[in-house]
């Protein structure tokens, strides 16, 4: 009777098993690559990089590549007993350590003790230690006196997402590199490639859903992938899978920040609880509003769509919104909603907290004046002669807090009167008169 394979995730199914295979990290590839051709290997080296973008992969085929029997052009040939033990985990050389869970000064001793030993079967001996950040000290300072003179044929990969908490003094004994997240294109082409291989069907619209939810980590969008695979089948759509991850989609803050230009904080809240009761989680909200101000700055702030990781369409959507706002105006927006981050994150209510900061950014632009449309009204005004200068020049000093608190009282005493009669009256009282006809 044949073996049945068991099922596989995609990011194991599909991990890369040489250098080229390996996505936007092409600086640490190459570099890898062209040590092994020349003989020139350090003996420890550190990979620090966000989650999912290959640090260990990229170990675990550098492992390969030395200890290859059949090497070619610094890859390896993923054939021969080395490269088959060290992809299945097996091979007697190479042991991989996970810092998170064994952080010890007993699991270093454990490591020096076996570095007292000759490989078995290959040529080099390695250690690759993932998460090395969470060693304790005392397993820190074990650990210095390998790496400053391990033996000739022993090599140290450390990995880790948080290299500022690696101490100088490990550092200073490593090769660093430095991996960066993915691109969306490319995270899209290797789901692509995935699905075409799987035989699954997928629509553009998903394809790039599913990239953007990856966040820069390949492995987060397989994971991602699969889910989208057990739910839909092998025909993937994009409302099917909209309605699986139950997220707001583009539409949604483009609603919401309609309310907010317009300062209607009744539709607003009424519209937040219909998304409430649909389930939408609050977190990704929140996230969701956050991506969305930015990116009506970046589009008023550059003119440039290629910043935003958007398709065209939303793109096109996007540059016509922006025309509402102001830049001040998304600025005063965003600082509302990073000075209530912190507050959020830990709020028993978060919802409560949602809602009063939706009112609050429907309150802020329609209360606050524009100085630079307070100042080209005052400079027309002296232009066509209805304001004449008496004492001295007019100099605008105060503040737009200031200058606010005074159109507003105008405002209570006289609400039907324009922008330009309420100037007209503050500066006649105190440095202008209007010169009589």
């Amino acid at each position: 009777m044949a073996e049945t394979k068991g099922y596989q995730v995609s990011a194991r199914k599909y991990r890369p098993q040489r250098f080229e295979e390996v996505s936007s990290q092409e600086f640490v590839t190459e570099t890898l690559r062209n040590a092994i051709v020349t003989d020139k290997i350090a003996h420890a080296y550190i990979l620090s990089g966000p989650r999912g973008v290959g640090k260990t992969t990229i170990a675990r085929i550098f492992a390969k590549a030395l200890n290859c029997k059949n090497l070619k052009n610094g890859e390896p040939c993923n054939e021969c007993d080395s490269c088959i033990e060290i992809t299945k985990g097996t091979h007697p050389d190479v042991f991989e350590l996970d810092a998170a869970s064994n952080r010890g000064i007993d699991d270093v001793r454990a490591i020096q003790d076996a570095a007292k030993f000759y490989p078995i079967k290959g040529k080099k001996k390695f250690f690759i230690v993932d998460e090395v950040h969470m060693l304790t000290g005392a397993a820190f300072n074990a650990m210095l006196k390998i790496l400053e003179e391990p033996p000739e044929y022993l090599v140290f990969i450390l990995a880790t997402t948080n290299p500022e908490k690696v101490p100088q003094t490990i550092l200073s004994r490593c090769q660093r590199f430095v991996l960066k997240r993915i691109k969306i294109e490319e995270i899209i082409e290797s789901i692509k490639a995935i699905a075409k291989e799987e035989k699954i069907k997928v629509d553009d619209e998903s394809l790039f859903l599913i990239a953007k939810l990856g966040d820069g980590a390949l492995r987060d969008a397989q994971g991602i992938f699969d889910m989208a695979v057990s739910f839909c089948g092998s025909n993937i759509k994009f409302d099917e899978l909209n309605k699986f991850l139950n997220l707001p989609d583009k539409e949604t803050f483009f609603k919401i920040s309609d309310y907010i230009q317009e300062g209607n904080s009744k539709e607003i809240i009424l519209y937040f609880n219909s998304l409430i009761d649909q389930g939408f989680d609050l977190q990704t909200f929140y996230n969701g509003l956050l991506e969305h101000l930015r990116n009506l700055l970046i589009i008023i702030s550059t003119k440039n769509i290629e910043l935003l990781n958007e398709s065209d369409v939303i793109r096109n959507r996007y540059t016509q919104s922006a025309g509402k706002y102001t830049e001040g105006q998304v600025l005063r927006l965003l600082k509302i909603l990073f000075e209530s981050e912190g507050r959020f994150k830990f709020s028993g209510n978060q919802k409560l907290l949602l809602e009063s900061m939706l009112i609050e950014l429907c309150r802020v632009n329609t209360e606050v004046k524009d100085l630079s449309e307070m100042i080209a009204v005052v400079n027309s005004l002296k232009k066509n002669g209805n304001l004449k200068p008496v004492k001295q020049s007019f100099r605008i000093t105060e503040s737009i807090v200031e200058i606010d608190k005074a159109v507003k009282k105008e405002e209570a005493k006289q609400e039907k009167k324009s922008l330009a009669e309420m100037i007209k009256e503050m500066f006649n009282a105190e440095d202008y008169e209007i010169p009589k006809q």
